[in-house]
């Protein structure tokens, strides 16, 4: 099983990835430094919890959000 959470620059949102399948998102601007109140603990995933947003940085496995099933392929 891989997973990471990726600071995505081109969607300006981290996003939270397992196996190839996007788990959850939040907009950048949702998250420190930008936020001015941090997400409640009860509707934050536990997965996007690693600290201020820092663009492009990946934690974790990057392989995490590649496909390798041709039937969840986007083209």
């Amino acid at each position: 099983m891989a997973v990471c959470t990726y600071d995505n620059p081109s969607t300006m949102a981290r996003e939270c990835w397992n196996d190839g399948r996007l788990l959850c998102h939040y907009q950048a601007i949702l998250l420190p430094p930008f936020a001015k109140e941090p997400i409640p603990a009860d509707v934050f995933f536990f997965g996007a919890n690693v600290g201020e947003w820092h663009e492009g940085r990946i934690v974790g496995d990057s392989s995490a959000m590649e496909t390798s099933d041709m039937s969840q392929a986007k083209f």
